[in-house]
């Protein structure tokens, strides 16, 4: 019988998927004005431009940030802004 073992990189795609399911889409803005995107597709778009260890970054931030309480949508866009430029 083969178990289903999850990897700590698929555990941290898992988690950035799951906070970020709940916001609604994102306006990042653009030398063309502000970009909308779906949370979906810029959860996507992390995960595919971040390496392992950068993902591993994020979900340790976006767990500081939940832990207060607070909102983890500047930092998101802040990334954003960086995979646009």
């Amino acid at each position: 019988m083969q178990e289903n073992l999850m990897t700590l990189y698929d555990y941290d795609k898992a988690h950035v998927r799951n906070v970020l399911k709940r916001e609604r889409d994102f306006k990042v803005p653009a030398k063309g004005g502000p970009l909308r995107i779906k949370s979906t597709e810029l959860v996507e778009w992390l995960i595919e431009e971040q390496s392992k260890d950068e993902i591993r970054k994020l979900v340790t931030m976006m767990k500081a940030i939940r832990k207060r309480n607070a909102s983890v949508r500047t930092l998101i866009e802040t990334i954003a802004i960086g995979l646009i430029k």
